[in-house]
Formats: structure tokens, C-alpha cells, sequence
């Protein structure tokens, strides 16, 4: 591969990266703004603990200095979705009780 074609696939990697660190962050935002003003205890715990893997994915990211792969970013996407179906189901769960 030449030089040329390593550095744009190493910039497209990164740029990756970094839309997905910003996406956890703003999810993270949100979460915790809808966490300080849940009242439930149900609603509180789900919130809490999406929060804690938000936070755990965001760390190994920023801490993962390496390339990311194709593979490595699917799986993380795919987790953040679970994550966030896993919220709203329980959360409507609590909303129509």
C-alpha cells in the first residue's frame, strides 16, 4: 500500500474515532440531563447504568491509541444501540405503569 493510500485510510480511521467519541459524549450529556431530573427509582437505576457503559466505552476509546478497525467500529456502534434499546424499553415499561 503506498504512503498516499495509508495516510487517507489512517485519517479516515481517526476521523471514525472521533465522530464516535463525540456521539458517546453527547449521548452521555443527554443522559445525564434526563438523570438528574428522573424521580423514579426504576428510571434512575436504567439511566445509571447505561450511563456507566457509555462512560466505560468512552474511556477505551480515548484510551485506544491504535487504528480502529472496521469490525472494532460496527461492534461499538452495536453496543451503543443495545444500549440505548435496552433504555427505552425499560423506560416504557415504567411510562405506562
Amino acid at each position: 500500500m503506498s504512503k498516499a493510500m495509508k495516510w487517507h485510510y489512517s485519517e479516515f480511521i481517526r476521523s471514525r474515532k472521533e465522530k464516535l467519541i463525540n456521539m458517546l459524549i453527547s449521548e452521555i450529556i443527554f443522559l445525564k440531563t434526563r438523570f438528574r431530573r428522573a424521580i423514579n427509582k426504576n428510571e434512575i437505576y436504567y439511566l445509571k447504568n447505561a450511563l456507566d457503559k457509555l462512560d466505560y466505552l468512552l474511556n477505551k476509546l480515548k484510551d485506544n491509541s491504535s487504528d480502529m478497525t472496521e469490525e472494532d467500529f460496527d461492534k461499538i456502534i452495536l453496543m451503543i444501540y443495545q444500549i440505548f434499546k435496552n433504555i427505552a424499553e425499560n423506560l416504557e415499561g415504567e411510562i405506562i405503569e
